[in-house]
Formats: structure tokens, sequence, C-alpha cells
């Protein structure tokens, strides 16, 4: 295992001249913006120092504790203007998913695998913890969200996928509220988009208000 103090000597060495070395040891003491650092190591702005940047990178992974340190390593190895290293950071999405506890940080990475960007994203992998997050799912505003994810024009947009968990919360719905939180999802042009089938679903509200 890399020792931080010896990534730090190191970064003495190398950036003895540098304008952000303070910067850099101050985050490395607080253990902040490490793997953006990491990233930054192997880009132009720091001669492309690739030796440097994976060790930091090796430091920043075996460290990592929270989802939210794997994501964060996996956005910064993959990125195109680094060393973009998609078999780490798919790995380290993988290890992510293993830390989760609350379903919205599942969807959370499902949403961040599902978005093109510049650095690592695999839709069939984000495809799988959406199935994963519906499976768990046991109140009317986790369908709700996923469903919302699903139907993203920037995500999957998959708005039959979307419509299928729309239905599974309306089934479980009880109040009225739920109802017709679910019906203004649906008309929302940034998911489904559909006014008439919002319209169906909001009058059913009617039911739990007259119960």
């Amino acid at each position: 295992m890399i020792e931080k103090k010896d990534i730090v000597e190191e970064i003495r060495q190398d950036l003895s001249n540098n304008k952000k070395l303070d910067e850099i040891l101050k985050d490395l003491e607080y253990e902040a913006n490490l793997a953006k650092w990491a990233h930054r190591f192997s880009t132009e702005e720091f001669d492309k120092n690739v030796t440097l940047s994976r060790k930091l990178f090796h430091y920043v992974l075996s460290t990592a504790k929270d989802y939210r340190d794997y994501v964060d390593f996996a956005f910064y190895i993959s990125k195109k203007d680094g060393l973009e290293d998609n078999n780490l950071a798919k790995e380290a999405y993988k290890l992510a998913v293993t830390k989760i506890t609350l379903l919205r940080d599942l969807r959370t990475v499902a949403d961040i695998l599902a978005k093109e960007k510049d650095s690592f994203y695999d839709k069939e992998m984000a495809k799988s913890i959406y199935s994963e997050a519906i499976e768990k799912a046991t109140i009317v505003y986790e369908y709700l969200t996923i469903a919302e994810s699903l139907s993203d024009k920037e995500l999957l947009n998959d708005k039959k996928w979307a419509k299928e968990v729309y239905e599974e919360a309306i089934k479980i719905s009880s109040t009225a509220d739920e109802i017709e939180t679910i019906a203004q999802s649906i008309a929302n042009e940034d998911t489904l988009d559909d006014d008439k089938w919002s319209n169906e679903v909001f009058a059913l509200s009617s039911k739990y208000k007259n119960d």
C-alpha cells in the first residue's frame, strides 16, 4: 500500500517550483480533492505526470470508504483529458454500489452512469442498477423518483420503462396527495410529458378524498 507520506515527499520533489504546491499539500493534509488532483497531474497542466497521477489514484482507491469516494475516483480516473482508465472506473462503480445503503444513492449512481459525459458512462450498467433500485423500492416517492430518472432525456430516456414504474407507484398510493404528485410528474415535460394520462391519474385522487 502506498503511504501518504511517500506521495507527499514525491510531490514536494516533483513540484517544488509549482505555484500550486501549497494548495496541493494542504488538500493532502485534509484528504480533500485528491482524485481531482490525481487527474490534474495526468494532464498538460502538470506535464502529464502519469506516474505521480497513478500513485495518488492508487492511494485514493486504497483509502476509499464511502460510495462517494469510489464514484469520485471513477469520474476522475476516466476523464478523457487524463488517464481515461475506463476499466478501473467500471470496477470502482461496482465497488460503490456495494457500499450503498440508501435507495436514493443507488439511483444517484445509476443516474451518473446513464449520463453521457467526458468520463466513463455505461447505460447498460445503469439499467442494472435502476433494476436493483426498483426491486428495493417500497414507497411511492422511491418509485416516482426512479421513474423520473428513467424518463429523463439526458439519462436513459426510456419512457416505456418509466411508465411501468409510475404504474407501480400508483398501485401502492394511499392518499390523494400521492396520486396528485404522480400525475404532476407524468405531465412534466422533462419526464413523460403526457397530459392525457396525467389527467386520468389525477382523477383517481377523488377516490381518496371521498374515502
